[in-house]
């Protein structure tokens, strides 16, 4: 029996006026947010980038040593100025390894491909190709070099295969002449695309790989003539390199039923059977190259750039160079602007909290023991806590698989995992929150914000009155959980649609 004397049809149209204002508010509220995200992407959708003020995404295109030093070229987008009539610009980075120190990134003139030779790395472009010796750059106009041209430098000139016309076309540059040599007779048969193909200067001789759709075609040319082509099979993306007068070819193929990063080698006679190497992490991409007089595999990953050492069929590492993506003032950025976001819902929360505690009964009399009603802010404050304890297992695996650039081999080893993230998150919340509220009457949040959960008539809670309660979090949990605070507001005894199907109460617990 309620011992405190209370006009419960006044306390009803109250709670129905404090709902229908709570709702109005919740609506206008979040029209407004929408409003202003939507003129936001409408009039500058770049506004966001321009806020956390880096370049997205940076890929690794090419690694190349040099006089003891890792070049490295990324490729990015710069948002800064980027609005509907100026797309985000695309440019080009270089940033110089000395195996100890990462180079702040410095934006370099684009080009279709590169090649080191001696001291120099050679630049290929359209019309033209560059020379970069760590110090000075230098270029050379040539009309003869067309459109995509990939280039290799050997003892007998500059050789640049590159479309003209819309067929591709190779061409010898020397110092007193530029002149064509024929193709061989297959890849032009094939159609050859300039745009995956690779040429390798070995001595006076020249060596050509081209993509065939999942093949990889390689030619050798003597001086003189083609040698019959070799065809190596499962081929997806590829780069040989040169290492004491060897040639290695780093590619990744199908092994059985999933893909890894393979080795062979030509030693002027014939190619080595591929050999998979031990490289674990999720690769963007693969590349070789000669660091310090020793052949490495640069691998850039998710969230780290690595290198391993290579001998042999033998790997050795990895030893990491950076953490580019994203970079740590980015993650800083992120986190102050989502916390920020938090703390002005945690305000609107608190200030509708405030609300409803004014205009409504907070307390309520049975059998000479007070109850206090717990507010909205201490239930929303104690689901956050529950959130993150039930969040942080569920997410652990992500974040160290992309934190340390694990591979699954097995692609459908990811849906495995997201399917025991959702199952930690929904299921196991859902077991958390119900076994807890029906056993203790209390979740971890809830302990410590000194709530507690109760029959309707202020006795123990059960589980299976638990259970019910936290299914019918399914409706109340739409748009942005106002379905629950309007309903708080709405009823006598602050209950959301959980607690009046299930029949419970959420009060302060003055035994802690």
């Amino acid at each position: 029996m309620v011992e405190t004397p209370v006009n419960l049809e006044s306390e009803k149209k109250k709670n129905v006026r404090l709902a229908i204002g709570v709702a109005s508010l919740g609506v206008i509220g979040f029209f407004c947010i929408y409003i202003v995200f939507f003129a936001i992407m409408f009039f500058s959708p770049f506004k966001v980038f321009q806020l956390f003020s880096f370049s997205f995404p940076s890929l690794s295109e090419d690694v190349v040593g040099l006089d003891d030093k890792l070049v490295i070229f990324s490729k990015t987008f710069d948002f800064k100025e980027a609005t509907y009539e100026k797309p985000p610009r695309e440019k080009m980075t270089m940033r110089i390894y000395n195996g100890q120190l990462l180079s702040n990134p410095e934006e370099v003139k684009p080009f279709a491909s590169l090649y080191p030779a001696g001291n120099k790395i050679y630049f290929f472009e359209k019309g033209l190709y560059r020379t970069f010796d760590i110090k000075t750059w230098e270029e050379v106009k040539n009309a003869e070099i067309g459109a995509n041209p990939k280039g290799a430098v050997g003892p007998d000139g500059i050789w640049v295969l590159s479309t003209i016309r819309k067929m591709p076309v190779l061409k010898l540059i020397t110092e007193k002449e530029t002149k064509e040599v024929p193709l061989p007779d297959e890849a032009l048969e094939e159609e050859m695309r300039v745009c995956s193909s690779q040429l390798l200067c070995l001595g006076k001789e020249l060596h050509l790989f081209w993509k065939n759709n999942d093949s990889l075609v390689w030619h050798k040319y003597n001086g003189k003539k083609w040698e019959e082509a070799e065809i190596f099979e499962n081929t997806g993306e590829y780069k040989a390199i040169i290492f004491r007068n060897n040639i290695f070819l780093i590619q990744s193929m199908s092994f059985g039923d999933h893909l890894e990063i393979a080795v062979r080698s030509y030693n002027n006679y014939f190619w080595s059977e591929p050999k998979p190497l031990a490289i674990s992490g999720i690769s963007i991409r693969t590349v070789p190259a000669v660091f310090k007089g020793k052949l490495i595999i640069f691998q850039q990953g998710f969230f780290a750039e690595k290198y391993y050492l290579l001998n042999g069929d033998r790997l050795g590492g990895p030893y990491t160079i950076s953490k580019p993506f994203p970079s740590y003032i980015t993650i800083w950025k992120v986190l102050f602007i989502i916390l920020s976001l938090k703390l002005l819902f945690f305000l609107f929360v608190f200030l509708v909290s405030l609300l409803i505690r004014r205009f409504k009964l907070k307390t309520w009399k049975i059998d000479s023991k007070e109850f206090e009603f717990a507010s909205l802010f201490r239930r929303a404050l104690a689901w956050i806590i529950d959130f993150l304890i039930v969040a942080i297992p569920a997410t652990a695996p992500f974040y160290f698989i992309l934190k340390e650039g694990f591979l699954l081999d097995n692609p459908f080893h990811y849906f495995g995992l997201f399917f025991y993230s959702m199952s930690v998150m929904f299921l196991g919340g859902f077991l958390y929150h119900s076994l807890l509220e029906g056993l203790w009457g209390k979740t971890i949040g809830k302990k410590i914000c000194g709530i507690i959960v109760l029959k309707e008539d202020f006795s123990k809670c059960t589980v299976g009155r638990g259970f019910l309660r936290n299914l019918m979090w399914i409706v109340d949990g739409f748009f942005y959980y106002l379905v629950a605070a309007v309903a708080m507001a709405g009823t006598m005894k602050w209950q959301r649609l959980g607690d009046l199907v299930a029949r419970t109460v959420v009060v302060r617990d003055k035994r802690r």
